[in-house]
């Protein structure tokens, strides 16, 4: 059975500070872990009061690979878990801060999606999980972006942050220049810009830049733009909510 100290340091990591003190996050749920797996995410340790249909495979992995599998009380599961319902089932992983622009891989040569202050940790979550789909794993956040690994974005983008290959994080000035720098195409996704369905890419190296949900882009971001692109709709509400615009333009660079 786990011990109490452990039980408090874990409820702990549901907190901003201690996740990036310590560098640990909490994951729930069979399905995730099992992504954890499959992508070799450095897991610690297995904690559940509940076996489900997937837990004699958890079992077996963890057995093989000597990671611990801790008991835990209902109590104790609601203690540790984020959210109302628990699913009874976590694993503790280790997890690297985003690096600063200056840090970047030289051989990073592909597509980038960029956000430039999101701020919901569901929609970032999200547009991860579109990322993924589509194969772009290659992420820049500007300071003022949400957490990356906190709890609620990493439940909306459902294990797609383990295909993530290169995850940075540095001021959206930096971001811009390194861009332009290494001639990226930087198309910014704005209200104001050219019909998504008349857009054409000048070139197959480019960065996708989603802006914040209320305030928009940034008007760094507006300056260092190649192109501004939107997409055309029926004009019945303001906008459209940033997740479901990125999907939309990243299935379209996706095709071309």
């Amino acid at each position: 059975m786990i011990q109490k100290k452990e039980i408090k340091y874990l409820a702990s990591l549901k907190q901003k500070k201690f996740r990036l003190i310590n560098q640990e996050i909490i994951i729930e749920g069979s399905k995730l872990i099992l992504d954890a797996i499959k992508n070799n995410q450095e897991i610690i340790k297995i904690i559940y009061c509940k076996k489900d249909e997937a837990f004699s495979k958890i079992r077996s992995w963890a057995k093989e690979h000597n990671i611990p599998l801790n008991l835990c009380s209902h109590k104790d599961a609601e203690k540790i878990s984020d959210t109302k319902n628990s699913q009874q089932i976590f694993a503790l992983l280790k997890f690297k801060l985003p690096k600063k622009i200056d840090e970047i891989d030289l051989t990073l040569n592909n597509n980038i999606i960029v956000m430039d202050g999101i701020s919901d940790p569901g929609n970032l979550g999200t547009i991860l999980r579109t990322c993924s789909w589509f194969g772009y794993n290659n992420i820049m956040l500007s300071n003022e972006c949400v957490e990356f690994n906190s709890p609620k974005t990493i439940r909306a983008a459902m294990g797609a942050h383990f295909y993530m290959k290169n995850i940075y994080k540095d001021s959206i000035q930096n971001i811009i220049k390194f861009l332009k720098q290494k001639k990226y195409e930087i198309i910014v996704a704005d209200l104001n810009g050219t019909n998504l369905n008349k857009f054409k890419l000048k070139t197959k190296k480019w960065a996708l830049i989603l802006g914040n949900e209320s305030k928009g882009i940034s008007n760094d971001s507006i300056n260092g733009a190649n192109q501004i692109i939107t997409i055309e709709g029926a004009n019945k509400i303001e906008s459209l909510n940033v997740a479901e615009a990125g999907s939309i333009i990243m299935y379209y660079l996706f095709k071309k």
